[in-house]
């Protein structure tokens, strides 16, 4: 029987969402787990599109390519190797771009209102700095893991997405790094829900009050914007091409370079085995949408 014309626009609607959800997890290159960002850093957490609350966000990152590369600080002569990373969580839907780290001792501006735990050179009462206190590379010394605890700010306080300024954001990680000798800068934009629930107090600071976001917003860019300023190596590093380790005092294999391996369930690394993936996952809801109007 036919369906009535709202019914078939609902159904419409859904296909075509569930067709744009399919093409959107296509764009990341996971790995056992992991998440290959354009540069040289790599994402153990959190996923994409998690849903993400509780006391503080923390985001690790591997920055040795799963051992590939040593210890920071490089020689100056080094051929390949991270020299900076700055973070930021930023959402189109709210408008704000807030800093999780900068990568410098400055950190964000402070404020008389803030409790002492959330100003720089400060340590939590659960005894990590917060990231934009410090650069990112310099933590956990000795550690090939770097494990940025960021204190979620007041604005993103609430227990679902009702709330303004809570919802779908984007974790931006900008990497300055050398590979071969050749100079890049990426920005790499992992979604994350904003969604369970974050506590008007925080266990963090002593007084309990958490940080401002007023204190840590910035201008937002757009997309076009941010794609003008990066300059990107042609292939992932690990993946596709051959990093090279050389310079004085520097340890390492002369060169490596990673074969990817499908994750079930996640976006697989191999283009046409990720091409046939999202056709089939659109070719569903519109082969369904066909038998229903028919």
């Amino acid at each position: 029987m036919a369906l009535p014309w709202v019914s078939r626009t609902l159904v419409l609607l859904l296909c075509l969402t569930t067709a744009s959800d399919a093409q959107s997890t296509s764009n990341f290159t996971i790995v056992n787990g992991q998440i290959y960002t354009p540069g040289l850093a790599i994402v153990d957490a959190p996923q994409p599109f998690t849903p993400l609350g509780g006391d503080f966000l923390q985001v690790a990152l591997d920055i040795s390519g799963n051992g590939k590369l040593p210890q920071p600080y490089y020689p100056p002569d080094a051929d390949t190797g991270i020299l900076n990373i700055t973070m930021f969580l930023f959402s189109y839907n709210t408008f704000l771009n807030l800093t999780i780290s900068n990568g410098t001792s400055s950190g964000w501006r402070n404020g008389t209102f803030e409790d002492a735990e959330f100003k720089c050179n400060r340590t939590t009462t659960q005894g990590f700095q917060n990231a934009g206190c410090q650069e990112i590379m310099a933590q956990e010394s000795g550690s090939t893991v770097k494990h940025v605890n960021w204190a979620w700010p007041d604005c993103l306080v609430g227990i679902d997405d009702n709330d303004r300024d809570r919802g779908s954001y984007n974790i931006s990680i900008h990497q300055s790094f050398r590979i071969n000798g050749t100079g890049y800068y990426t920005i790499f934009n992992l979604p994350i829900q904003v969604t369970n629930s974050i506590p008007q107090l925080t266990q963090l600071a002593s007084i309990g009050t958490r940080p401002l976001c007023s204190l840590r917003q910035n201008p937002l860019q757009n997309q076009t914007a941010q794609d003008a300023s990066t300059s990107s190596p042609e292939s992932q590093p690990y993946l596709g091409g051959t990093v090279s380790i050389g310079g004085s005092g520097q340890s390492g294999s002369p060169s490596t370079s990673a074969s990817p391996t499908t994750n079930p369930g996640l976006p697989s690394t191999n283009g046409g085995l990720r091409r046939a993936t999202t056709l089939a996952k659109i070719a569903f809801p519109i082969a369904f949408l066909a038998a229903l109007l028919g």
